[in-house]
């Protein structure tokens, strides 16, 4: 068929040339941030000392002091990791809280999700600086640039400080991240989050992109992933029997072609792409396929490249898609077994 033949002519040539965060997203985290936690009375600072003395003295007699005070790591988390860390969403100095983080409910790996941030220090403090925020997830030890820096030239929007400073970020992995805020790439401050799956995983729904044969007629190209961001070609597919299917099947084991397309501005296209895979029920991501940078426009996307892919097993699997090192969308496809 010709649209089958200009898709692969498409395959053949290299193109090589080198967290989205709506205002509605925004707003409902704004909304459920509206109302700080009240600072606690000095009753109940006095009620918590007592109980952390009465904690100590327990320690003291209950526990072998040797092992307690050489292996430091049972009291605090390692520095650089979130072993053994639990979630919090304040960061505190001197007994002062420096800033609080107020994210979506229910945190979960795969998708783009909204965070407020309120910071409790003079607007001074931060103007003409650059924030950012790097993730370092517990299990795999991996570590992700999750918010690039951002220079800050005025306060949040009807405050006089960064009351609601607002990003978004999707997570590659379910578990315990911890995250490091950065101010000037000095570090500034960090949170710990528990980051949840989805059960069960589902393939991610396809989108048609509109094209002209050659003959002049319109046709679609079938595509797997999120409309308007990112996709991979998937179909229309002929068989082995001739028949002309919407979409070609993932067969575990099988190295197979397939043309992405991107949508978004330069500066989120430019750099690196590296496309990493993980099974459903693990946490280990593995190299499925990497470019030093993405092609020019094709077919009314403002980016393509070809790539080869394979995954090794049957199930459900997440590809998670990198450009310069960041995590620019999440897609799930189901890998059937080889027949």
């Amino acid at each position: 068929m010709k649209e089958q033949k200009q898709w692969e002519e498409a395959l053949s040539h290299s193109p090589f040339v080198n967290p989205r965060f709506t205002a509605q997203l925004r707003d409902k985290i704004i909304d459920k941030a509206n109302h700080k936690p009240k600072k606690k009375t000095y009753i109940a600072r006095l009620g918590a000392v007592s109980a952390l003395v009465a904690v100590l003295v327990y320690m003291l007699f209950a526990a072998d002091l040797s092992k307690l005070f050489t292996n430091p790591s049972k009291i605090n988390g390692t520095i650089g990791s979130s072993r053994g860390e639990e979630a919090r969403t304040e960061y505190m100095m001197n007994g002062k809280v420096i800033f609080q983080v107020f994210p979506e409910e229910n945190v979960v790996a795969g998708a783009d999700q909204g965070y407020v941030i309120h910071f409790t220090q003079p607007i001074d403090v931060f103007l003409g600086k650059k924030i950012s925020i790097e993730g370092f997830h517990s299990l795999s030890g991996k570590r992700l640039i999750v918010m690039p820096p951002v220079t800050i030239t005025e306060p949040s929007s009807g405050y006089e400080t960064l009351d609601r400073f607002t990003t978004g970020f999707s997570l590659p992995i379910g578990g315990t991240w911890r995250f490091e805020v950065k101010l000037n790439e000095q570090f500034y401050g960090d949170f710990v989050l528990e980051v949840q799956e989805s059960s069960p995983w589902r393939s991610t729904s396809t989108f048609n992109l509109p094209y002209t044969g050659n003959d002049g007629m319109p046709y679609n190209y079938v595509h797997a992933g999120e409309k308007d961001k990112v996709g991979f070609l998937v179909g229309p597919y002929q068989n082995d029997k001739g028949e002309l299917l919407e979409q070609q099947p993932v067969i575990a084991g099988k190295g197979n072609k397939y043309m992405w397309h991107f949508w978004g501005s330069k500066e989120e296209l430019a750099g690196s792409f590296n496309v990493m895979a993980v099974k459903e029920g693990t946490t280990r991501e593995i190299d499925v396929f990497s470019a030093r940078g993405l092609g020019g426009p094709l077919n009314g996307a403002d980016a393509a490249i070809p790539s080869s892919m394979e995954l090794p097993e049957a199930g459900m699997w997440r590809l998670n898609v990198y450009i310069h090192d960041q995590l620019f969308s999440s897609i799930y496809v189901r890998v059937e077994p080889e027949n």
